[in-house]
């Protein structure tokens, strides 16, 4: 998107300026060949006046053919005449056949005069009529060489003016083309990154315009949907925590009688699953607010090391399994700690719950991004299962959910956040044959 030209209207401008040329140029040969075409037929038509002339004149005073064109004077008349007989030009090497005309062949000579020869009546003889040199040409080439001749180089100046005039005549809609559809497609780019208040320019040219409105009028519905989702979102476990509470006064004020160990023990049962309802409400919500726009004002200088250190220390994590912090470097980076600390927490409870000993996280530097690596020594991830575990509740085979428990929320809520703060989360398999997540922030010095 930043590049002056994408790689469309690269081509786009090559293919016109293609065109252009070769329009030009094949206009150009046409119009020699057709002024060529005239020049030979002018030609044509006046040394065969000029014969008629001369054949007038030979009838009159009654002279044979060869007699009276060899004691012509060329200097008189506005052609060289030459009867075959005593200038053989045909043979010579420097004739170039052009064509034929009203039963006239014509040369052309290596000095650029043309040479026409015409039949006599009553002989077998042939007359060469032979156009004279310019009188530019009739000068010594000491005397002409190093002359620029404009004229020589006329045709490819108005070409290349042709072609330029005409470029930039073509160039500027095109590119105000082009930058309405680079508008376009950084609005499609927003909206795909979950900014839904991004809206295109309706005063773009047809029809782009109706485009434009068709973007808007879609992020105005899905503006609509998402927010309707998010009061809904978050009513729902606000008004479920209302009775929530209750039963827990009840059971607390149960705990204050006698109760015998199976009572007791279905109290407490309560009292669990109350917490899990509770604790998917908070869940429901936190997913619920990743949708709204993070605020670029929130964000502030973090030491990533000590903070995922002190957010690992925080969590109740089964102590079986040992949580190995592997830090090459201290990366300090400008971030917003409410999603970091949804990142880490969420990603950290995941691999301890499938891993089977060990976790490892890993923190590096790489170019202008940060890269927090996370790996358990599970039974890791099938391929197939790569983008199911980040859809909300989602859940893979039963007994690997009977073994870990959980909601199924955490993974998507950190995907969220991750997507809040302009990063990508990729999954595959680690060295130890668990699950690996590769997660690449933008890095803000």
């Amino acid at each position: 998107m930043n590049n002056l030209f994408t790689p469309f209207f690269t081509r786009l401008y090559g293919s016109l300026f293609l065109a252009i040329f070769t329009s030009v140029f094949l206009t150009f040969i046409i119009l020699d060949k057709w002024n060529e075409h005239d020049a030979i037929e002018d030609f044509v038509n006046d040394t065969l006046a000029f014969k008629s002339t001369l054949e007038a004149h030979r009838t009159a005073i009654k002279k044979e053919a060869n007699v009276f064109y060899s004691g012509i004077d060329n200097s008189l008349y506005p052609f060289d005449i030459y009867w075959l007989g005593s200038k053989n030009i045909i043979s010579s090497s420097d004739n170039q056949y052009l064509t034929v005309h009203k039963n006239v062949d014509v040369y052309e000579l290596k000095n650029g005069r043309l040479l026409s020869i015409h039949t006599i009546p009553n002989t077998s003889e042939k007359l060469i009529i032979e156009d004279k040199l310019p009188e530019l040409e009739l000068l010594d080439y000491e005397q002409t060489q190093g002359h620029f001749d404009i004229e020589e180089y006329s045709i490819f100046i108005i070409l290349f003016v042709i072609v330029l005039v005409i470029g930039l005549v073509l160039y500027l809609p095109i590119r105000t083309l082009q930058k309405e559809i680079n508008h376009l497609n950084k609005v499609s780019y927003e909206l795909g990154k979950g900014n839904l208040k991004v809206r295109a320019n309706n005063s773009l040219s047809e029809p782009l315009t109706q485009l434009a409105s068709s973007f808007n009028k879609m992020a105005d519905a899905l503006l609509n949907k998402v927010n309707e989702s998010q009061v809904f979102a978050q009513a729902v476990p606000h008004e479920l925590r209302t009775p929530l509470s209750r039963i827990q006064l009840a059971t607390g004020i149960l705990r204050n009688l006698n109760l015998t160990t199976e009572q007791t023990s279905l109290v407490d049962n309560i009292d669990q699953y109350i917490d899990d309802i509770d604790q998917l409400c908070s869940q429901v919500i936190q997913f619920s607010k990743l949708n709204i726009q993070t605020n670029k004002n929130d964000y502030e200088y973090i030491n990533l090391n000590d903070f995922i250190t002190h957010r690992i220390s925080q969590l109740v994590l089964n102590p079986a399994i040992s949580v190995v912090v592997n830090f090459t470097e201290i990366i300090t980076a400008n971030c917003q700690a409410a999603n970091l600390r949804l990142i880490v927490d969420n990603m950290v409870k995941n691999a301890v719950c499938y891993a089977e000993n060990n976790v490892t996280i890993s923190l590096n530097k790489i170019d202008k991004k940060v890269e927090i690596t996370i790996e358990d020594d599970g039974k890791g991830i099938s391929e197939k299962d790569y983008d199911t575990i980040f859809i909300p509740y989602a859940r893979l085979d039963n007994s690997r959910t009977k073994k870990t428990g959980g909601l199924g929320m955490g993974l998507a809520i950190a995907k969220g956040a991750i997507n809040q703060l302009g990063g990508e989360i990729h999954v595959s398999y680690s060295k130890s044959g668990g699950a690996l997540f590769r997660i690449t922030l933008p890095f803000f010095e």
